[in-house]
């Protein structure tokens, strides 16, 4: 099939996306800032707003060059082009809903108008699966939108940005210009590389702000703080490389092969948003308990720490039940999660000490990665049974 034959079987992550990834490891950084100490639902609020735009602009630079690929030098001009935006964006983060909300507004089209560039001259092409009008209502016209509220005063401009990005929201939901043949171009292993890339990103903000917190409260409590909050990332790091990224790669390729392009849609755009969401708010958190391990983590930070545990396995069992795995399977492990976190964990954040907690969390997790590892061994063990007997 030509449109196969588009994409390399084996096509893997070059230098270019790489190198575009440098931007994101800023902008994650920025957007992180307010969620230390006791963040409320405004800080919160603000962090998910600004931060989904810049992830959305990772995914679908993401799946243009896993579907069109990055060697001609127009695609890398335009591509590169973008670099800047994006690094706009993250400079006008800390007051993204505000006073610089016009300058982030900006940077989002202008990211839009580097991808229409690349789509649009893509689906101008003899046999492109993409139609030409595509590119124009996905990536211009909400571009028009980001720029256009740019220059009107809040709250409108909000509701401007609501509407760019429903409007790519409802155009992926429909499926409206995206044939089975351009999910059947989709190179499932640089999906799943490109994405665990990204949480690399993450888990290093993570190790960065407890080791750079750890840096500026160099004490006893605060280095065992900072010691178990290096063991929560490594576990939930373990968790995701060693049965995430397994799990993903023969659920995609499952999901491409009985042409499930919601389940793609859904796995590689929208749920990991939530994971590493969740990533980034328990960074959060861990920093607030290495600079005061003594005292209970305020109410924000315990929102941080449980509340992006609890992310981090939803997202997990969200992406394993849209691959089709049996519900029963995904609750032999999300249900001792809850359990875990819901009457162990968020008592422990409440009356023990910041250290404590964090020691609490480490727990939780390494029990969940034993759980984990027990289920998928029997598993194992089961289908080897089966095939033995057939």
């Amino acid at each position: 099939m030509r449109a196969q034959e588009a994409v390399p079987e084996e096509q893997r992550a070059g230098w270019f996306e790489l190198f575009f990834d440098l931007v994101f490891v800023v902008t994650v950084s920025v957007l992180a800032r307010d969620l230390h100490g006791d963040p409320g639902a405004k800080q919160f609020g603000t962090f998910l707003v600004l931060f989904f735009p810049a992830w959305w602009a990772w995914a679908n630079l993401t799946v243009t060059i896993n579907v069109f690929g990055s060697d001609d030098p127009r695609s890398q001009a335009l591509l590169l082009g973008t670099m800047p935006a994006l690094g706009l964006m993250a400079a006008a983060a800390p007051d993204g809903l505000g006073d610089r909300a016009w300058a982030y507004a900006l940077g989002a089209a202008w990211v839009r108008l580097g991808f229409f560039g690349i789509w649009f001259g893509r689906a101008r092409e003899p046999g492109s699966p993409v139609p030409v009008w595509r590119p124009v209502l996905y990536c211009l016209a909400p571009a028009a939108l980001w720029a256009v509220s740019a220059a009107v005063p809040n709250p409108g401009r909000f509701v401007l940005w609501f509407a760019a990005v429903a409007l790519e929201v409802v155009l992926l939901v429909v499926r409206a210009g995206l044939s089975e043949e351009f999910y059947a171009r989709l190179a499932t292993e640089h999906l799943v590389e490109r994405i665990g890339l990204f949480v690399v990103i993450v888990l290093g903000e993570s190790v960065f702000t407890v080791v750079v917190t750890l840096a500026d409260h160099f004490t006893g409590p605060s280095g065992l703080a900072a010691l178990l909050g290096f063991v929560v990332v490594a576990e939930l790091a373990m968790i995701f490389f060693v049965w995430g990224t397994t799990e993903a790669a023969r659920g995609l390729l499952r999901a491409q092969a009985g042409g499930s392009s919601r389940a793609i849609r859904d796995t590689v755009l929208y749920l990991p948003f939530v994971l590493v969401s969740g990533i980034t708010v328990i960074a959060a958190a861990l920093g607030t308990a290495v600079a005061e391990p003594g005292h209970a983590l305020p109410p924000g930070s315990r929102w941080a720490l449980c509340g992006g545990i609890l992310a981090f396995y939803s997202a997990n069992a969200a992406i394993s039940l849209r691959y089709g795995d049996p519900g029963r399977t995904v609750l032999a492990w999300y249900l001792p999660c809850l359990l875990f976190t819901v009457v162990g964990l968020v008592p422990a954040s409440v009356f023990l000490p910041a250290w404590a907690a964090v020691g609490c969390a480490a727990a939780v997790v390494f029990a969940l990665a034993k759980l984990a590892k027990h289920h998928r061994a029997a598993r194992q063990r089961a289908a080897g049974g089966e095939t033995g007997a057939a």
